[in-house]
Parts: structure tokens; sequence; C-alpha cells
């Protein structure tokens, strides 16, 4: 056989194999994409039920209040939360009552820079393990910190633990303009 018939033979088959092999690697990140999106798309739905589930206890939780004659705003409904908010002086006109349960879940130096007098300090680390030290007396209880996500926090945390009358302080010392106590 001519040798460069047989050359041109091999230079054919291996342009032949180097074309498969590119459809082949095509083929293949093209494989790779889908599973990577069906696998987002699983996290995403798994992400979505876990909601769901924690949506439905929320709801559940807010009849069996409904259910024991506890006053649930629309806002709470809405909102899938078991607390109330609260305004600053919201604090101020329940004092004006009479003494108010008021619970300050800043750190011990913020607590030490000003807070409000006869309020009960656990910092929010520490709500889990002095949690027999918060007043359950169905009275209303108003959590407040600095800016209001810490005590966006505890206020979920107890009410979650059968905390009736929790209210959360928006704003909190931040927004604060009674007196303060040091």
């Amino acid at each position: 056989m001519d040798p460069l018939l047989l050359a041109g033979l091999a230079a054919g088959l291996a342009l032949i194999a180097l074309l498969l092999l590119l459809a082949t690697r095509s083929k293949l990140a093209a494989m790779e994409e889908r599973l990577t999106d069906l696998s987002h798309a699983a996290a995403s739905r798994e992400a979505d039920e876990g909601e769901s589930k924690e949506s439905v206890e929320g709801l559940r939780k807010l009849v069996a209040m409904m259910a024991a004659g506890k006053s649930v705003d629309a806002e709470m409904v809405r909102e899938n939360r078991l607390y109330r908010t609260a305004k600053p002086a919201d604090i101020v006109a329940e004092q004006a009552a009479g003494p108010a349960h008021v619970l300050d879940v800043r750190s011990p130096q913020e607590w030490a820079g000003g807070h409000i007098a006869g309020a009960l300090h656990i910092p929010v680390d520490d709500i889990q393990k002095r949690l027999s030290e918060v007043p359950r007396d169905g009275r209303k209880l108003f959590v407040i910190c600095a800016g209001g996500g810490r005590s966006q926090a505890a206020a979920t945390f107890l009410a979650n633990r059968g905390y009736l009358n929790v209210h959360n302080v928006e704003g909190g010392m931040n927004s604060w303009k009674g007196p303060v106590e040091r």
C-alpha cells in the first residue's frame, strides 16, 4: 500500500476520533450542567418544604392560642409570628398603669451603659439556660435590645416556648426616650 495513502487514512481516522471525543466531551459537559441544575432544584425544593413545615407549625400554634382564648391580632397571623410588636412608648404607657415586665437582652456592657428601671437583664445568648427567670404570669412581657434584632430572636424563642403576651420592642433602646438607670 502506498505510504501516502496510509498517512492520509491515519490522519482521517485521527480526525474522526478527535471529532467524536469533542462531541462526547460536549455531551458530558451538558449532562454535568443538567445534574447541577437538578441538584440545585432538589435543594431548593427541600428548603421550601422546610419553610412550609415551619409555617404550618407557626399557624398551628396561633390557632392553639386562639382556641385557648388568647388574643391574636391580624399582624401576627399575616407575619406568622407568635409575638406582638411594640414601640418604646408602649412600655411607658404600661408602666404608667403599674409595673411592666421588661426583659433586656443586650450585652452586659450595653446594660451597664443605661437600661430601663426595673428591667430584667438576661443577654440573648443566656435566655435558654435562664428561662426560669423570665416572668410567666401572662402580663405583657416587653423584650428589648439595642435596635430590635436580638429582641426579635428572644421574643420568637419565648413565644415558641409557650410564653404568652410577648412584645418585641421595635427600635429598642436606640429609640427609647424615657429615663435610664445605670
